[in-house]
């Protein structure tokens, strides 16, 4: 398989509207910005998430028009495929002045119009597919690529911060006191998760006989308040935090982590040798996240847990404290999910491609 990276050439990287797909854009930005002295340049949609971060990056950025046409009324199709329409010619002009060696998209609608672009274009692009389900993008898309990356195959991988993956964990950590639990439903929080594992995890408390627990749960900022109220009805510590925006280095200091299960997340989280229990978003595209889950359970790097079983909080109750008070257990899972991650570090990624 020929090289399509040439450090010696710009990069142009595209993908937006959630963290699992900005994310992944700019650590492969930023792996160029340190394998090579050729520009770079982010594309995305104006005034987006993808706009926002890659300013806080310090990343150049140029935007484009797209829209989004799955799950819309028949004009909204309309107005979101003018709109990509729109977006092909103008991304063709930026790749014209830009010049890359090759385009990097990692998900989102933004990225339609800029590989469309780059195919008729004849430059080199690749896809990233992070999740076991491939999104409608990619599958539209696949034609107009030279490669698609998935990050669960062998010689794939998911692009992370040089600084996530880890040394493989320590022994040590799931054995020491206070026993250190993170709950985190996503960037945006997750209602559910909110509502019903307050209640699960102090029923799990009772059960550890005193063992203390130091609770962190990322809630979303629009649940700030009635996460923090809803601990404080059952009478249990906790640091309550809308948005924490260095999460993944929280990772290795836990004995047990509680998330959803979208690809990014489940990456970084596996890197660090930390075992987890997934709840997938039981809406998500084509079940991805419920195969994300589902291959770390196979793998032994963790747990699913299926949403509406959360209403049986007895038995969710005692599940979690058996977990929580078997440290060599609690070890063994981090180890086997250290091993089997997908994740690893965007400029290993960007060598491979």
């Amino acid at each position: 398989m020929s090289p399509l990276y040439d450090p010696g050439k710009s990069l142009v990287v595209t993908g937006g509207g959630t963290g699992g797909h900005v994310i992944p854009a700019i650590e492969i930005a930023r792996a160029h910005q340190r394998l090579s002295s050729s520009p770079v340049l982010y594309v995305g949609t104006p005034g987006s998430l993808e706009e926002r971060l890659a300013a806080r990056a310090n990343l150049p950025f140029a935007a484009v028009r797209a829209g989004g046409v799955v799950g819309k009324s028949l004009l909204g199709k309309l107005a979101g495929g003018a709109s990509i329409l729109q977006g092909v010619g103008g991304a063709i002009r930026m790749l014209r002045r830009f010049r890359p060696g090759l385009v990097v998209g990692t998900g989102g609608y933004v990225q339609v119009p800029v590989i469309v672009a780059a195919g008729l274009l004849r430059i080199p692009a690749l896809l990233v597919e992070p999740n076991r389900v491939a999104g409608l993008a990619n599958k539209v898309l696949a034609p107009f690529v030279s490669r698609v990356v998935y990050g669960w195959e062998r010689g794939g991988g998911i692009p992370l911060a040089p600084d996530v993956r880890g040394p493989e964990p320590d022994a040590n950590r799931f054995e020491r006191m206070p026993l250190r639990l993170l709950i985190m439903g996503g960037s945006q929080g997750a209602r559910m998760l909110n509502e019903r594992l307050p209640e699960v995890v102090a029923l799990a408390v009772r059960r550890l006989e005193g063992r203390p627990v130091e609770i962190i749960h990322q809630c979303g900022e629009r649940w700030l308040d009635a996460t923090k109220n809803r601990y404080q009805q059952l009478g249990l510590a906790a640091r309550v935090e809308g948005f924490l925006p260095e999460i993944s280095k929280l990772f290795r200091e836990q004995s047990l982590v509680i998330a959803r299960a979208g690809a990014m997340t489940v990456a970084e989280i596996t890197a660090s040798g930390t075992p987890a229990i997934y709840i997938p978003f039981p809406h998500s595209a084509g079940g991805h996240q419920q195969e994300n889950a589902r291959e770390v359970e196979r793998t032994g790097g963790g747990w699913c847990w299926e949403e509406s079983s959360l209403m049986e909080k007895e038995n969710r109750g005692q599940e979690l404290a058996g977990l929580l008070s078997a440290g060599t257990y609690l070890y063994e899972r981090g180890q086997k999910a250290w091993e089997h991650s997908p994740g690893i570090s965007a400029s290993e990624w960007l060598t491979r491609q």
